[in-house]
């Protein structure tokens, strides 16, 4: 699994669902953290086997592709390959409120209980940061952004001159598809994701994305962002895009480390938890996906001899918290990335490899 030397990069993301598929180029950076070099575990094998050119297995996925092809395709770096075609049902983990699956996502009201409301990341001045849409509504309203009403209630859904909380609806008549490199080949450099910028894909078949559009921060080309309007994220860290597919802004098998966080402890104080039962939420260091650039995804920790550990005390951890050694997925070693522990969102904020540029993923 994955280990976090130099630098475990945590940063706060900002958040408005309307345009969840659009793109940027920023990348904010909160907080860098130094290891000691001394802390790893010089037992791991951090080597990998030059036989090994693949990571999917499909084997590793806990939905199956409806169609799986290996098609020619040309990478950003110019590189002409051979990648994945997969094919996923879109939802595979739910497409309905309630215990068990999706939401919930936004409140009738300032005084709704929080384990009964949804979450996001408010940047504006009064209480920024990633909490409970409750909370997020009564900094916005204080800033000015009038989406709370005379009587508390929360408004939501859009659609007037007022501010709101966004949810939109599934459509599970839709498909998913991703290109994914055979053989993952390195970047020169870090490709750090943009806002809303596709990652990769999760073991079930859903997409993983870089931070939704901010609230208070117009960005060129990404729609939505800087509305005054702020999207409800579920308790497992996805929520539907308007075009009607659900996808995550976290890692969800570890997403409950975040709450536990003392920075944030939800869980302790309102109860909050991801317990999605098509997720596998207890286990934090499973294996989660693959990055678009082929290279494999894991939540929170490595599994060492039975126990979590923090990436970086198990080998060298890069900027996009990524690392080299063996797990039990790919015990002849592999590059692999993790997810932050306690960052919100939790997912890597960088790629160190190449991919197919505009079109690695696709909506029918």
């Amino acid at each position: 699994m994955h280990s976090i030397k130099g630098f475990l990069i945590a940063f706060i993301f900002s958040v408005t669902l309307v345009g969840c598929g659009g793109s940027s180029d920023d990348t904010s950076v909160v907080d860098e953290v130094i290891v000691d070099d001394d802390t790893q575990d010089d037992s791991v094998d951090d080597t990998v086997d030059d036989e090994i050119t693949t990571y999917y297995n499909v084997d590793l996925f806990t939905v199956l592709p409806l169609t799986e092809n290996e098609v020619s395709c040309t990478l950003e770096n110019g590189s002409e390959t051979t990648c994945y075609e997969l094919t996923f049902a879109a939802n595979t983990v739910g497409d309905t409120e309630g215990e068990g699956t999706v939401g919930p996502y936004c409140p009738d009201s300032i005084s709704t209980p929080r384990i009964e409301a949804g979450l996001g990341v408010y940047d504006g001045e009064t209480n920024p940061g990633f909490q409970s849409l409750v909370d997020a509504a009564q900094g916005m309203d204080a800033d000015g952004y009038d989406i709370v009403d005379e009587d508390g209630n929360i408004r939501s859904g859009g659609g007037g001159d007022f501010s709101y909380c966004l949810s939109m609806a599934f459509d599970s008549s839709l498909t998913v598809t991703y290109l994914i490199p055979v053989t993952p080949e390195f970047r020169s450099e870090a490709y750090y994701i943009p806002t809303v910028g596709s990652i990769g894909l999760g073991i079930n078949g859903i997409p993983i994305k870089g931070d939704p559009p901010s609230v208070t921060t117009a960005e060129a080309g990404i729609g939505g962002t800087g509305s005054g309007n702020i999207p409800a994220l579920d308790h497992c860290g996805g929520h539907a895009d308007p075009a009607g597919y659900y996808h995550w802004h976290f890692i969800p098998q570890s997403i409950n480390t975040v709450f536990d966080a003392p920075e944030y402890n939800f869980t302790n104080l309102y109860g909050i938890s991801c317990t999605n039962t098509y997720i596998e939420y207890e286990d934090h260091a499973a294996f989660a996906g693959l990055a678009k650039d082929g290279f494999p995804i894991y939540a929170a920790y490595d599994l060492i001899d039975g126990t979590n550990t923090l990436p970086a005390d198990v080998a060298t951890i890069d900027e996009c918290n990524g690392h080299t050694h063996a797990t039990e997925e790919f015990p002849d070693g592999a590059y692999h990335y993790h997810a932050l522990e306690t960052g919100a969102p939790t997912v890597p904020v960088c790629l160190m490899g190449s991919y197919v540029d505009r079109n690695d993923f696709s909506v029918q």
